[in-house]
């Protein structure tokens, strides 16, 4: 039997965590791979869900059927998929640790039968843990996305915003000029952050974000899912093993208003097999104290499996 448990915070109540919780079609919907899923009643489903270890990739049917809906705090499943000697049971737990902040823990095991159960363990061994996260991860977002309160301003804000209005008209600047003057500066930083993302240039790429920073790979295809700082970074410096002169964006279009910047661009590149490669893109940046906090990418998702996930699944399997 293999087991994972993740552990995550959550900035949003235990009530509105569970608001998104106790809809099973949404959990679905982060789940990294699931390309569909078929509600049969309230607790149960089914999920079309594509796979892959190392050089195996799968495509399977998982009949999932929640046994306790003991919301907000709990959530517990079972699993198995349908025609293969493959079952397990899961586990949601939540708890309020600090006012607004809830604390999520994902647990999962799984287990094999008859002779094929040696080859799915370990198959899902280094691939639970990793599965995990990004749910959890994923989950954290679209819970955080959907629930950023909107707060009206306090007298203190009304007043600073009065007093820097009326300077700023002292100057002869006014308040549309200094926020297109942010807005360029954002739209800079994200530049040099795609024009690094596409040299490897790992220690610049990483100055352009947040610590606490995230990328959303939409989609549903090997590279989807989300990517926390570590990895993000990680992944840039890996980049240009398999794109050794790097790959150049073409950049479209760049639109900016407040703390939002989105780019559309296409990379161009060579392969280290010499295969060229020219995939679209359209990033959504949201900017956090002048750095990038969090971004939304979109690209050909088939392309990127066809050409770049064999590169991939063949350096891990050591071929």
């Amino acid at each position: 039997m293999i087991q994972a448990e993740h552990s995550i915070a959550i900035n949003a109540p235990i009530t509105s965590v569970w608001h998104y919780v106790k809809d099973i079609e949404k959990w679905a919907n982060l789940f990294p791979g699931c390309k569909e899923c078929q509600i049969i009643n309230d607790n149960e489903s089914k999920w079309l869900i594509k796979v892959g270890a190392g050089g195996m990739v799968k495509t399977v049917n998982v009949l999932v059927d929640v046994t306790a809906w003991a919301g907000p705090e709990q959530v517990s499943f079972a699993f198995k998929l349908e025609n293969e000697p493959v079952s397990g049971t899961g586990l949601y737990r939540a708890e309020t640790t600090a006012p607004g902040i809830t604390h999520i823990t994902m647990g999962v095991e799984v287990a094999g039968r008859g002779s094929m159960a040696p080859m799915w363990e370990a198959v899902s061994k280094p691939l639970l843990p990793q599965l995990a996260k990004v749910f959890a991860s994923s989950l954290k977002a679209e819970i955080e996305s959907a629930t950023q309160p909107e707060t009206s301003p306090s007298i203190w804000q009304k007043f600073t915003t009065y007093f820097g209005n009326l300077w700023l008209a002292l100057r002869g600047t006014t308040v549309i000029e200094q926020d297109n003057a942010v807005i360029e500066n954002h739209k800079s930083l994200v530049l040099t952050f795609i024009q690094a993302m596409g040299a490897g240039d790992r220690e610049t790429a990483a100055g352009c974000l947040n610590s606490d920073a995230i990328t959303v790979a939409k989609g549903y295809g090997n590279f989807s899912g989300v990517r926390e700082y570590d990895t993000i970074v990680g992944t840039i410096e890996a980049f240009t093993q398999l794109f050794p002169a790097g790959l150049q964006p073409d950049i479209l279009t760049v639109t900016g208003e407040g703390e939002r910047v989105i780019v559309e661009f296409e990379g161009n590149g060579k392969t280290f097999t010499g295969v060229e490669y020219h995939n679209q893109y359209c990033m959504v940046f949201t900017l956090k104290n002048g750095k990038i906090q969090q971004v939304n990418e979109y690209f050909c998702n088939k392309l990127a499996d066809d050409v770049l996930w064999p590169l991939i699944a063949d350096s891990q399997s050591g071929t």
